[in-house]
């Protein structure tokens, strides 16, 4: 988990700095993603190997960009790193799995005090390196999370609830991307979800923290779910 976050991170830091062209960087995000895979952590929903390693790769690039793309105002991408690490710990207290817990309290903390300074007006950024970072373990620890007495069909669901925020806000961008025949991921725009609430006339900080509750929203709907699927 770490040599892919850290690859992905000093990707972004190159990225940051140097600048680095869209393919090369979804290139050494597959990368990461398929030395995860490759490690063991990797989903395991279908028969087939070769389906869950592409799963996987899939999965991991795609939440990876998505807390990227979420980087467009000031304390967003953090703060929903953070809910999204905190019903991830609860969960993982559930289910009795006390690494993944732990490793979901130290991103929680991180994020936390990555916020304090971050929050609008912001004295500081995330910037690729950070957001991406955040993004690849957000990802690999929806996949360790484990719940053996669930049912596999009804768990699925679990992380993509969770981060069920990035995930929209992503797959609407690109929607509204493609119709307007731009490139959905390089191409900067004012159509993410935070901008839209703006436009609705909210500021900045509420557009966030209107965000943060649906995260927390989510979160409990994914809580819901497993503990409804056991029962």
């Amino acid at each position: 988990i770490f040599v892919g976050a850290t690859l992905v991170s000093f990707l972004g830091l190159w990225d940051d700095r140097w600048g680095v062209g869209p393919l090369w960087k979804l290139l050494g995000q597959v990368g990461a993603a398929v030395i995860l895979a490759l490690s063991g952590v990797r989903i395991e929903l279908f028969p087939w190997l070769w389906l869950n390693l592409a799963l996987t790769v899939f999965w991991v690039v795609y939440i990876t960009n998505a807390m990227n793309l979420l980087d467009n105002m000031d304390g967003l991408s953090g703060g929903v790193a953070a809910v999204a690490a905190a019903y991830i710990l609860l969960l993982a207290a559930m289910s009795g799995q006390y690494l993944v817990g732990a490793l979901a309290a130290a991103l929680l903390g991180a994020s936390l005090g990555f916020l304090i300074y971050n929050l609008n007006p912001a004295s500081i950024f995330m910037g690729d390196s950070g957001a991406l970072f955040i993004g690849f373990l957000l990802a690999a620890l929806g996949i360790k999370l484990r719940f053996p007495n669930n049912y596999i069909i009804v768990t699925w669901m679990v992380p993509v609830l969770v981060l069920g925020l990035p995930i929209f806000d992503t797959a609407l961008v690109i929607i509204s991307r493609l119709r307007r025949g731009l490139n959905p991921l390089t191409t900067p725009g004012k159509d993410h979800i935070s901008h839209r609430l703006a436009d609705r006339g909210m500021t900045h900080r509420e557009a966030v923290l209107t965000l943060y509750l649906v995260g927390c929203g989510l979160g409990m709907l994914a809580v819901f779910v497993t503990v409804l699927a056991v029962g």
